[in-house]
């Protein structure tokens, strides 16, 4: 089985216009060279208020191999790729991005023992794996460590139960849930939502079969 391999970068605007500006640069310029990369399978954007007033932009795509990542992006994968017209519009952004490891294939079949530490301990962060699918849900491993990304699921609510460590869960516009060990909360369809562990940590997801983990 082949995972899948998605691919983080984040910006920043110090005003709606210059976000605007940079969303317009993405569509009209960075999507379409994406989409003509063998390989390339699709991407997402995202844009949310932080907590300094700037707009953070999200950028995730999605890609079938490191080998097409590097068909894009150059040998060094992990430098992003960032455009003198975003340089010109955004007051800070990542330079270097984040790969994250996704195996949306069912690693266990039912009836088939499942040992999750020992699945947990054979993976570094970040990894993200189909554990199995019960009825039309899937089960899915996660092994963290730092902060993920703002994302929405459109049409699926998110479960999180945390095996170990600890897990962060910023909501836009209200509380971070902040969840121990043993402890679980859902996250509804739509809510644009961020991840974050202090340490490694480990935990379980329940989502619709089908479902982007890095959102829609």
């Amino acid at each position: 089985m082949q995972a899948m391999i998605a691919r983080r970068w984040r910006g920043w605007a110090d005003d709606p216009a210059k976000a605007d500006a940079y969303v317009a640069h993405f569509e009209g310029n960075v999507r379409p060279q994406l989409e003509g990369t063998d390989g390339f399978v699709a991407a997402t954007l995202e844009r949310v208020k932080d907590d300094g007033g700037r707009t953070e932009i999200v950028v995730v795509t999605r890609w079938a191999s490191i080998e097409a990542i590097r068909a894009f992006a150059g040998d060094e994968i992990d430098v992003a790729v960032v455009e003198a017209e975003a340089r010109s519009v955004l007051v800070d952004f990542d330079t270097r991005v984040r790969h994250i490891e996704l195996a949306d294939e069912d690693v266990f079949g039912h009836l088939e023992l499942i040992d999750i530490p020992a699945e947990a301990a054979a993976h570094e962060p970040w990894f993200n794996e189909t554990l199995t699918s019960v009825n039309d849900a899937v089960v899915r491993l996660g092994v963290i460590d730092g902060d993920f990304h703002w994302h929405k699921h459109n049409e699926q609510d998110e479960f999180f139960l945390v095996l170990d460590g600890e897990l962060l869960i910023d909501i836009e516009d209200a509380d971070t849930i902040t969840l121990g060990q043993h402890q679980g909360c859902s996250v509804p369809k739509g809510v644009v939502h961020r991840t974050r562990a202090p340490r490694r940590t480990t935990i379980l997801m329940v989502e619709a079969a089908g479902v982007v983990p890095v959102g829609d």
